[in-house]
């Protein structure tokens, strides 16, 4: 399993828990530059979340590190992709537990995403190009528009 793909060109900072210890330090990375469907954000705000303390201490048993945590996550849009066209560079975004979702079974289509077989979580997770994602303990984000 890779952690980066030819996609991922965009070096980014942010904060890793690199083992189970609980402690957080700055962390570089690439992540996936912007697609079609997606929007980039300048993260400018992100919550901690009881559930990033467990995926930092590996307290679930499923946490691949190094883990950058952070699902709470606000900031500004400074790129949007061709296909975008309810957001625009400089409007305000953020971004819940879940980066994207099939948008093709019942569940999408019932607008219950957090149902999908797919959902794609926007940390500690498996991307659908093989990536691990990486959260808001950090200075950009990519996400599906929606």
């Amino acid at each position: 399993m890779a952690q980066t793909t030819p996609n991922h060109t965009m070096t980014v900072s942010g904060w890793a828990a690199h083992d189970p210890s609980g402690k957080i330090t700055p962390h570089t990375f690439k992540r996936r530059e912007n697609g079609i469907n997606d929007v980039t954000i300048k993260i400018l705000y992100c919550g901690i979340c009881h559930t990033d303390i467990h995926h930092v201490k590996n307290e679930w048993g499923i946490t691949m590190y190094p883990v950058v945590p952070g699902h709470e996550i606000v900031g500004i849009i400074t790129r949007v992709g061709n296909n975008v066209t309810n957001f625009k560079v400089g409007d305000r975004a953020g971004v819940g537990c879940m980066a994207a979702t099939c948008l093709k079974c019942e569940y999408c289509k019932d607008g219950i995403e957090n149902y999908c077989d797919q959902v794609q979580f926007v940390y500690n997770g498996i991307f659908w190009d093989g990536s691990i994602t990486y959260g808001g303990y950090s200075e950009f984000f990519v996400a599906d528009h929606r």
